[in-house]
């Protein structure tokens, strides 16, 4: 039982870790990723270079979804401007909310 309780433990902790810091963790390394990949690709144009580019991309992205799914907003206009018009209304987190889709400091 004690095995069990210190798993459910750690499970907790790693899940709060990841819900505080893994928004901020996933928009850095997704975004030195993406620059990154590009500036491989276009030195020695390697389609490995491009893919870990493009991951780069997504984990950017995820991150921007996890801080919008916290806090309500984006943090960027970019990751507004595709999550609102280039991806489809489900992968919104922040649709369905009763507050504006808008930074707080741009609220006024």
């Amino acid at each position: 039982m004690s095995a069990l309780i210190r798993l459910a433990a750690w499970g907790a902790l790693i899940g709060l870790g990841l819900w505080i810091f893994g928004g901020l963790a996933l928009r850095a390394a997704g975004a030195l990723s993406f620059a990154g990949g590009l500036l491989i690709a276009a030195d020695s144009g390697s389609l490995a270079a491009g893919i870990f580019a493009a991951l780069g991309a997504v984990a950017w992205l995820a991150g921007h979804w996890l801080f919008a799914a916290r806090n309500h907003f984006y943090r960027s206009p970019l990751a507004r401007r595709v999550f609102l018009t280039a991806l489809p209304p489900r992968l919104d987190p922040t649709r369905g909310w009763g507050i504006p889709n808008v930074p707080p400091e741009r609220r006024g």
